[in-house]
C-alpha cells in the first residue's frame, strides 16, 4: 500500500485485523488518536481523535485526494493568507496533495473525524473499483480539485453512511468497510445529489481578530462583556464580530462562554474539593441556581450529580462521566 508523505515519520504498529494499523502520530501539547484501515489497493480509510490546538504539518506536494469528514469539533484550514475555511460536525472537505494547506487547526481543541485517502495512479488497477467505475480523476474533475479545495454542509443521506461507518469500527470487518466506502464514493462522484457548498471565506486578520476577541471573554468570564465595544476595540463592526464568531466556534459568543465555563466547571467538580457555590462565583453566577440551571443545559447533570457520579467512579477506577 503507498503511504502520505505526511506520515512516513511517524511509527505504524499493527492493529487486530490485517487491514488494521496504529499510526503512533506525534503531537505537541495534546493527544492523538490515528488508525488507518486498507480498504482497496489505493483507498484507505483513516480515523482520527485529537485532543490538541492543531495536527498541522507542512510536507511535500503529493498526487493523493482526501475526502475528509467532520464527526466532532470544528476544523480550521488555510490555503493561502486570505482565505479560512471551517468544517463543523457533519461538514466535508474534498482537497488534492498537490495544493495542500498552509496551517490548521482545531478552534474548539479536539477533532474527531476521517478521511478517504485515494491513490490515484493505484486505484486503476483494482477491478472493484473499475467494476463501479470509481475513480479518483473524475472526482478530482467533478470538484476541480487542481484549482480548490471545497467544503460541503452537512448532508443527511451523506450522514447517514458516515455514522454506519464509525459504529462499526469498535469490531471492524473488512467487506463491511469497503461496501461502506464503495457507497460513498459512488455518492461524490456519480449520483445526483444535492451538495450545499460552503463559501463564507474569512481573512487572516479577521480569523486572528476574533480569536483575541475569544481570549478576551475567557480571561474575564466573571463579567458579561458588551459585544459592541468589544468589535469596536477590534476594528471589527458587530456583524463581523458574531457571523466570524459562528464560522470559527460554530455558536455565539455567549453560548460559546456558558459552554467553556461549564467545561471549566466540570473540571473544578471532578478536579477540587470547592463548594459548589464557590465554583459558580469563580465562573461569574452570583445565583447558585443559575448555574446548576446553565450546567445542566451544557451537560445534562446537576453539579452535585456530576460531582457525586465522577467520585463514585474514580473509586471503582472506572472512567468519569463524560459532557454530553
Amino acid at each position: 500500500m503507498e503511504e502520505l508523505n505526511y506520515l512516513k515519520q511517524d511509527r505504524k504498529m499493527p492493529g487486530r485485523e490485517a487491514f488494521e494499523t496504529y499510526v503512533d502520530f506525534h503531537i505537541q501539547d495534546g493527544d492523538a488518536d490515528m488508525w488507518l484501515y486498507d480498504i482497496f489497493p489505493g483507498v484507505q480509510l483513516m480515523v482520527v481523535n485529537f485532543t490538541a490546538e492543531s495536527c498541522f504539518r507542512s510536507g511535500e506536494r503529493q498526487n493523493v485526494i482526501g475526502i475528509n469528514h467532520c464527526r466532532k469539533g470544528r476544523f480550521e484550514c488555510a490555503f493561502d493568507s486570505r482565505s479560512y475555511l471551517y468544517l463543523g460536525e457533519g461538514d466535508i472537505a474534498l482537497n488534492s496533495q498537490m495544493h495542500p494547506p498552509i496551517a490548521s487547526s482545531f478552534p474548539e481543541k479536539y477533532f474527531s473525524g476521517s478521511t478517504i485517502i485515494l491513490f490515484p495512479e493505484i486505484m486503476k488497477t483494482v477491478p472493484e473499483l473499475q467494476t463501479f467505475q470509481i475513480s479518483a480523476e473524475k472526482i478530482a474533475e467533478r470538484y476541480s480539485l487542481e484549482t480548490r479545495s471545497p467544503v460541503f454542509r452537512r448532508n443527511s443521506e451523506i450522514e447517514h453512511v458516515y455514522q454506519e461507518l464509525y459504529e462499526h469500527l469498535e469490531n471492524p470487518s473488512l467487506p463491511f468497510l469497503r461496501l461502506k466506502v464503495l457507497e460513498l464514493l459512488y455518492y461524490f462522484q456519480s449520483r445526483e445529489i444535492v451538495f450545499e457548498e460552503k463559501r463564507e471565506y474569512l481573512s487572516g486578520i479577521t480569523v486572528s481578530r476574533i480569536k483575541h476577541v475569544r481570549e478576551h471573554l475567557i480571561q474575564d468570564m466573571e463579567h458579561r462583556t458588551n459585544l459592541k465595544q468589544l468589535a469596536l476595540e477590534h476594528n471589527l463592526s458587530l456583524t463581523q464580530l458574531k457571523d466570524g464568531f459562528r464560522q470559527i466556534y460554530g455558536e455565539s459568543p455567549y453560548a460559546y462562554l456558558r459552554s467553556y465555563k461549564m467545561h471549566r466547571a466540570a473540571q473544578l467538580l471532578r478536579r477540587s474539593d470547592q463548594k459548589i457555590s464557590e465554583i459558580a462565583l469563580e465562573l461569574g453566577y452570583q445565583n447558585p441556581s443559575k448555574f446548576a440551571e446553565a450546567f445542566y443545559a451544557v451537560t445534562g447533570r446537576r453539579p452535585s450529580e456530576y460531582r457525586r457520579e465522577n467520585r463514585v467512579a474514580a473509586a471503582n477506577k472506572q472512567p468519569y462521566h463524560k459532557m454530553k
